[in-house]
């Protein structure tokens, strides 16, 4: 599954990330490489997340 990810730099030292193939799926760090990391995390604890509840992945192709 190919997951698109974007981190934007809203000011110095703010970044924000985010996964529009999964809703809800966002971060917030002081550098880019933190806002990608973080992501990163994050969409490793989404997917376990809805595994371990045998839930479905709603990956959203349209972002």
């Amino acid at each position: 599954m190919k997951l698109r990810v974007v981190v934007r730099k809203i000011e110095d030292g703010l970044y924000i990330g985010s996964c529009p193939n999964l809703e809800g799926c966002h971060v917030e760090a002081e550098t880019e490489a933190k806002a990608q990391a973080l992501l990163k995390a994050a969409i490793n604890a989404y997917v376990i997340s809805h595994k371990q509840r045998h839930e479905k992945i709603q990956v959203r192709s349209d972002a």
